[in-house]
């Protein structure tokens, strides 16, 4: 598990980010930055802070696990956008940023002054990424956005689920970390052209634009033919056989991605009788005839545990995977040999840990001796004094008159 400890210098080190992201897509947004290298200061409500700090338990110190899980990397300033003062020294901040990402509903940046037109008047070189749920403007843009939401009219939800039930929605957030993601590509595309153009510009991203992306092939297919598709449950219309069997014992993932692998799962099974069968010859065959194929699939598995069949398709080099439950998935060999699971010290002294970045490359240092996640207003001090020189004085003033936070 990596330490915390001192940042390296890479690429995005001398890029400063003004996060103002809440709860999930924008936050993730800035913790990638961040494990990138990027100076991310969190701009913070000065008593509540982000909702999430508030989601527990569990805790980390007087902080939800979930807040911790998507803001290590950052340093956490509160300031009251809702009043004057507080307005005036997030514009200063973005005077004297790279980059500003935000997830408010549309509109509200514009109702507290501090939307793209009024920070590009102040520094026309800032990357503005704003994150919502249905983009800036057009008929859907005010509506309240959450990640189910968008799974929903994305057209996730009506595709996830077993066929004769109804339709559920997918684990996990995917539709806020998929927006993060692509609000970073986003950031570092904008970042290169501004380096050729010497401009900054305003980011648009809409959850439900990157949430249908995951669908890009059934969108192909329907475009193509017309056909809405069907729910499958586990299994796939187009790689056959592709499901979650039973065993004697547990149940077991098994796909067959082409034909050559299908000779090797029959095989695998007792079934080489598969392989002659018109109907199961080609995948296109298989595909025609995934009743008759499931049943015996499903038979076939019921004979023997699930060991002994990882033990028997890894031999035949068939695809497969056992179902992990979290605690198995957490602390499987691999994924601590791939260094996916890191361990902090939260500012309260509590040690924590927290799953890593996925970025591994030969020549770059990255997502390399984490900071923890801040509590809220950590550095307030700390930044209005670094970055727009106040002292001691200014910034006690500040904080009596209730534009930042009342402590560090």
């Amino acid at each position: 598990m990596a330490e915390t400890g001192e940042r390296l210098e890479t690429a995005l080190s001398k890029v400063r980010v003004l996060d103002l992201g809440r709860v999930l897509a924008g936050p993730y947004c800035g913790q990638i930055l961040g494990d990138m290298g990027a100076e991310v200061i969190k701009v913070e409500h000065p008593v509540r802070g982000d909702d999430t700090r508030a989601w527990k338990p569990p805790a980390v110190g007087e902080d939800a696990a979930y807040f911790c899980a998507v803001n290590r990397n950052k340093r956490s300033i509160g300031i009251d956008l809702a009043s004057e003062e507080g307005r005036k020294l997030l514009l200063e901040l973005a005077k004297n940023s790279d980059v500003l990402v935000e997830n408010f509903r549309p509109g509200v940046t514009k109702r507290l002054g501090i939307d793209y037109a009024e920070i590009a008047k102040v520094n026309p070189k800032l990357i503005y990424c704003s994150i919502s749920g249905f983009g800036q403007e057009g008929p859907l843009a005010q509506r309240a956005a959450y990640d189910y939401v968008v799974q929903a009219t994305a057209g996730i939800i009506a595709l996830t689920g077993e066929p004769d039930r109804i339709p559920i929605r997918c684990a996990g957030a995917i539709s806020d970390y998929g927006t993060g993601l692509w609000s970073v590509v986003a950031v570092l595309f904008a970042l290169m052209e501004r380096d050729r153009t010497g401009k900054g510009q305003h980011i648009d991203m809409a959850m439900n634009d990157t949430t249908m992306l995951y669908l890009s092939h059934v969108a192909a297919m329907y475009f193509k033919d017309g056909i809405t598709p069907n729910r499958v449950g586990n299994g796939h219309e187009k790689i056959v056989p592709t499901d979650v069997y039973q065993t004697k014992d547990e149940p077991l993932m098994v796909l067959c991605g082409n034909d050559g692998m299908f000779e090797r799962l029959a095989k695998a099974v007792g079934r080489p009788d598969m392989i002659t069968d018109p109907r199961f010859k080609t995948n296109i065959d298989r595909s025609a005839n995934l009743g008759p194929l499931g049943e015996i699939m499903r038979e076939a598995m019921l004979t023997d545990t699930r060991a002994n069949w990882e033990e028997r398709l890894s031999e035949a080099d068939v695809a497969f995977a056992p179902i992990r439950s979290i605690e198995e998935a957490y602390t499987a060999e691999d994924v601590a040999e791939r260094g996916m699971v890191i361990e902090m010290e939260h500012a309260s002294g509590e040690t924590f840990r927290a799953l890593g970045s996925p970025l591994k490359m030969s020549e770059s240092q990255v997502a390399e001796n984490p900071l923890p996640p801040p509590t809220l207003g950590q550095h307030s001090a700390e930044i209005l004094s670094e970055i727009l020189g106040l002292d001691a004085d200014a910034i006690e003033t500040l904080r009596q008159n209730g534009a930042i936070n009342a402590a560090d």
